[in-house]
């Protein structure tokens, strides 16, 4: 390599670190300027608006659909907790409460086969819920039928991290719309007044959703017709699952014991053993 490859091979290095840094510190900049200062307001925000609904024994009422059973309608009261963790180069945020099934305002679901009573209750399992009840069980202890409707404890979330590296906050909403995950991600200059309001309306269920998006009309006739469609596809077949795992019992109830699949092989068994000592 000869002397001016090296030369501007040097120089070329030397530009990539000022480059570099140059990208560096104005991440540092927007940071300790912009973004640290907003989400430390949205913390104080919630703070606040923690403190608030606890003074004020506000109650929020839920609703959490679930496919093959109903309507989980849950309730909120205080306390509503808010935890911030500042830190040199990140901000975080954690507003939370706790949701109580009501049981009847729930879905009364009758169970009226042993398939069915642990189909749904697999499906309440499954959320972390319960709500069996007037059940009726046979000669061997087992539960063969029943009553449902939702009790348990649903934990709503909101989670805010603020970085320097990213250069933006990222908001994860838990359990708001339904059992449900949601994230969205805000820059600096998003993070108004305005915006913190919205976003405590919808923890209040004042307003259904976060979504920025303008759908025309057309468009949310047919994302409400597919919606519809989905949920007549799982209902139908969470019915048909619970159908087979009935028809199976039934079938089984009704074979005498010397036509069981055990009898079957019971008995091909001893044919065979029969066929050889006759070799013998």
């Amino acid at each position: 390599m000869g002397l001016l490859d090296e030369l501007e091979r040097e120089a070329a290095r030397r530009s990539g670190e000022t480059g570099d840094d140059s990208a560096r510190l104005a991440r540092e900049a927007a940071w300790k300027q912009e973004l640290q200062p907003a989400a430390v307001r949205f913390g104080e925000f919630l703070t606040r608006f923690a403190k608030s609904l606890t003074a004020a024994e506000r109650r929020i009422q839920l609703e959490y659909p679930i496919a093959g059973y109903g309507d989980v309608v849950a309730v909120a009261e205080a306390p509503f907790e808010c935890r911030v963790t500042p830190g040199a180069v990140q901000h975080e945020v954690e507003f939370s409460f706790i949701a109580q099934a009501v049981p009847g305002d729930s879905t009364l679901v009758i169970a009226d086969t042993p398939g069915k009573v642990r189909f749904v209750g697999g499906l309440l399992q499954n959320h972390h819920l319960s709500g069996l009840h007037d059940v009726t069980k046979n000669a061997n202890g087992d539960v063969v039928s029943g009553r449902f409707q939702a009790r348990g404890r649903i934990t709503v979330r909101l989670h805010a991290l603020a970085s320097q590296e990213s250069g933006n906050l990222k908001v994860t909403l838990t359990n708001v719309e339904g059992f449900t995950s949601s994230s969205q991600t805000y820059g600096a200059e998003a993070l108004t007044d305005k915006l913190f309001d919205t976003i405590g309306r919808y923890l209040l269920r004042e307003i259904a959703t976060l979504s920025r998006e303008k759908i025309d009309a057309n468009t949310r006739r047919q994302l409400q017709s597919q919606i519809q469609r989905d949920q007549i596809r799982r209902e139908w077949e969470a019915k048909l699952s619970v159908q087979l795992r009935e028809d199976e019992s039934r079938v089984t109830s009704l074979m005498a014991p010397t036509a069981s699949p055990k009898a079957f092989v019971t008995r091909v068994g001893a044919a065979f053993g029969r066929v050889f000592r006759r070799g013998d």
